[in-house]
């Protein structure tokens, strides 16, 4: 009965990619998103994938950002393009230390951190703790970013992202997908890309980002995550006014749709 209830969930959870996630009423964050500000918001991990500081997806990036902070959210921001740690682009490569240690070692339940590499420990950190994660990126070649899906691959591992099972009767159970969620801190996806073709060429060549970040991915979070994405197509025969258009619909989303308003603590 409970394996088909995690696979009804995750049946229903797919349904979700590509639509706004539920009227603004349910899951409370984890913690204030800023103690000292008196509200309490939620605390979003923003990762940008472009190499161009004055490209319009780093204009959707600045657009996102303002919108949460607009909506009372606290907002920690990272770019794969200038990685602080590293004081430069990522390195996306899993190197072949990180791939031996993958499966390094065994973890029955979610305790403990597996060693990380210095360069992403501290987003790793942020990864853990966060309510809500939203991707900002280009579409190329209907997916992401090498940059960006190499982010993925060597941060999203067991220990992190996802534990194995234990054949222990009192371990945690699994979902569809026969792992155990380890990021379910995280209640809330969101997505903003740009896609040079239309949508149905878009979707006719599987979109693998939405593929990814929207269904793949979705079983490492909580249970009752949904996911938000917001994309403009035919991006380069696109108009200015199109291109402002979409501009202010994601600050508007991003401040009054994606997330539960804060609340003033007092």
């Amino acid at each position: 009965q409970i394996r088909m209830l995690d696979r009804l969930q995750g049946f229903l959870n797919r349904l979700t990619a590509g639509a706004l996630p539920p009227p603004r009423c349910a899951l409370a964050p984890s913690t204030p998103a800023a103690p000292n500000s008196g509200k309490s918001g939620w605390n979003v991990l923003l990762i940008h994938a472009h190499p161009l500081k004055d490209s319009y997806s780093a204009a959707l990036a600045r657009a996102t950002e303002d919108g949460l902070r607009a909506g009372g959210h606290c907002v920690s921001r990272w770019s794969v393009y200038a990685w602080v740690p590293r004081g430069g682009v990522l390195q996306a490569a899993l190197s072949a230390d990180e791939r031996v240690a993958y499966y390094g070692k065994s973890v029955e339940a979610p305790s403990g951190r597996p060693a990380l590499p210095p360069d992403i420990a501290p987003f790793v950190d942020e990864l853990l703790s966060c309510d809500a994660v939203v991707f900002v990126y280009p579409t190329w070649w209907f997916s992401l970013p090498a940059a960006l899906k190499g982010l993925i691959d060597r941060t999203f591992v067991p220990g992190v992202a996802f534990f194995l099972p234990s054949p222990s009767p009192s371990a945690p159970s699994t979902g569809a997908t026969g792992l155990v969620a380890g990021l379910t801190n995280v209640k809330r996806v969101g997505a903003v890309t740009t896609y040079g073709a239309p949508r149905h060429i878009a979707a006719l060549a599987g979109d693998g980002g939405n593929a990814l970040l929207g269904r793949a991915l979705l079983p490492l979070y909580h249970p009752e995550c949904t996911i938000s994405w917001l994309g403009l197509y035919s991006l380069h025969a696109s108009q200015h006014e199109e291109r402002r258009a979409f501009l202010q619909t994601v600050f508007e989303h991003y401040r009054d749709d994606f997330l539960p308003p804060a609340t003033r603590a007092d």
